[in-house]
């Protein structure tokens, strides 16, 4: 038998083969750098995890305390039950009508705006058709904890119908505090300020948007405490309940749960998009669904279906490799704004913060922009979330110092001449300007008056200097005294400076439409 040579493989045939071997080896190293990426993105939490850091939403649900100590259920169904009041009817508290000045509300004879003569027939109606649920929130108030049963596994899509309605409530204890005080009901109106603050103390849910709606509360109830301390017939056991509770607000804890509650709800959405194309759709990161099918669509119109195409592409690109330090990224954040906020807590300085922040912010490594789509989504401006706490912070050693020096004036007649003069009979110490770290300035006045601030976001002290800085002449509140070169406690206006602003808001009144009706 002849022996036969092998024939030469075909070029097509070799040339398919080669090209099958680079795509098996491209499928490869694509392969390998997906597990890279998950590697790399593990060792990091990994290393989170061994500093004590706390990453799936599980950890910072909330325990729900057992029924009769919870606030939440009775409040939450009295709040619901209130009546709507327009906004624009609403009664400004501690309305400043000149820089470090306001007017006491509570005293006025008639509460005009400029489109109104007098609010009070409105307000006080308003108060009285919801006595009955404010009775139900202040005696829920009274028990020791608020915990809302939220399911917070649904990470980003959590919803909060209670919020608003939470909102609502701290605006009508305020305007009942006031109700009060004018119709010389000085018990009732205490109890409406105490649950104002309390409300503060017990709300807030570990989410930011909780949180903030807390802020707002909490500058709800130092207007009506400052209203409340313009009163002098308390007793000293009331301001000091009053002044405890302010003190016993815990402010920052509530924030470093949100923030942790916030880095979890982060990884979960990560981990939900990589599975879900639609959560990338509904960030508007990837064209949607049409409703019609791919092929249809290419028919109809080419154009779309090749944008779609090239969406579904790109999700797969970001979901197979660059999701993974996408996540890393926002994770690095997360833990610099952590791990700054517990030093500014710790030193009471946010301007040791933001330094040391700025520092470690330098050293990290960010991806390149393409990389950074759902990072950048979902990682608030977590520099500017602080000084929303610390605004916070700064009015509650404010309000409860304020407190304790007219504690101070009840028992000795008089403000003191120094902060230091109440420790440690009415402070445990003196409060700490939570801006810079230094003592709050204080100085008392020729005319027995006191001058108490904080140096403000500049972090400069310009002597209690309550000059408005950066805000429109036709902003409704021009004075704000948070937006001074110092945040100065404000003073009563005199009755010369409140008759001032309500003939400027007589002569608005004049070229206006006619005044609002409930």
């Amino acid at each position: 038998m002849e022996d036969h040579e092998p024939k030469p493989m075909k070029k097509p045939v070799k040339l398919g083969l080669w090209l099958l071997g680079f795509a098996l080896l491209a499928v490869l190293g694509l392969w390998l750098e997906h597990e890279r990426a998950k590697a790399r993105l593990a060792a990091y939490k990994a290393q989170l995890v061994a500093k004590g850091e706390k990453l799936a939403i599980a950890d910072h649900v909330p325990k729900l305390p057992p029924a009769l100590s919870n606030a939440a259920p009775d409040f939450i169904a009295a709040a619901n039950a209130l009546t709507e009041l327009k906004p624009e009817l609403y009664v400004r508290r501690m309305h400043l009508v000149t820089p470090g000045r306001a007017r006491v509300t509570w005293q006025q004879p008639e509460l005009p705006t400029d489109k109104d003569a007098d609010l009070w027939p409105i307000v006080t109606a308003h108060v009285e058709e919801n006595r009955d649920r404010l009775a139900e929130m202040t005696a829920a108030l009274a028990r020791p904890e608020m915990v809302v049963n939220l399911d917070y596994s649904k990470g980003f899509t959590l919803l909060l119908p209670h919020v608003q309605k939470v909102r609502q409530s701290a605006n009508l204890l305020g305007m009942a505090v006031i109700v009060d005080l004018h119709a010389g009901q000085t018990n009732r109106a205490f109890t409406n300020l105490l649950a104002s603050v309390r409300l503060l103390q017990r709300n807030g849910e570990p989410v930011m948007i909780s949180q903030l709606v807390r802020f707002v509360c909490g500058s709800l109830a130092q207007q009506a405490t400052w209203e409340g301390l313009q009163h002098t017939g308390w007793t000293d056991a009331q301001l000091r309940e009053l002044q405890q509770t302010w003190q016993a607000t815990d402010l920052a804890a509530g924030w470093l749960g949100a923030m942790g509650m916030e880095r979890a709800m982060g990884s979960y959405g990560f981990q939900q998009s990589r599975g879900n194309p639609s959560m990338m759709a509904n960030l508007g990161i990837v064209p949607g669904p049409s409703g019609s099918s791919f092929f249809e669509e290419l028919v109809q119109d080419p154009a779309k279906a090749a944008s779609r195409a090239g969406g579904f592409g790109f999700y797969l690109g970001w979901a197979l490799w660059l999701s993974y330090p996408d996540e890393q990224w926002m994770l690095e954040q997360h833990q610099v704004w952590r791990e700054g906020f517990i030093r500014m807590t710790a030193r009471q300085s946010v301007t040791d913060a933001e330094g040391w922040m700025k520092a470690q912010r330098a050293k990290l490594v960010q991806p390149p922009r393409m990389q950074c789509f759902l990072s950048s989504q979902i990682t608030p401006a977590l520099e500017s979330m602080h000084k929303k706490l610390a605004n916070a912070e700064i009015v509650r050693r404010l309000t409860y110092t304020a407190i304790a020096l007219h504690r101070h004036r009840l028992k000795h007649g008089k403000f003191t001449e120094s902060l230091g003069a109440l420790v440690p009979e009415y402070l445990a110490e003196v409060p700490r300007d939570f801006m810079d770290g230094q003592p709050l300035r204080y100085q008392l006045q020729p005319d027995g008056q006191f001058r108490l601030w904080s140096v403000g976001d500049d972090f400069k002290d310009d002597g209690g200097d309550p000059t408005p800085v950066g805000v429109a002449s036709s902003s409704n509140d021009p004075y704000s005294w948070l937006k001074g070169r110092d945040w100065v406690w404000p003073q009563a206006a005199s009755e010369a400076e409140v008759a001032a602003y309500h003939a400027e808001l007589a002569a608005k009144r004049t070229s206006s439409p006619p005044k609002i009706t409930p």
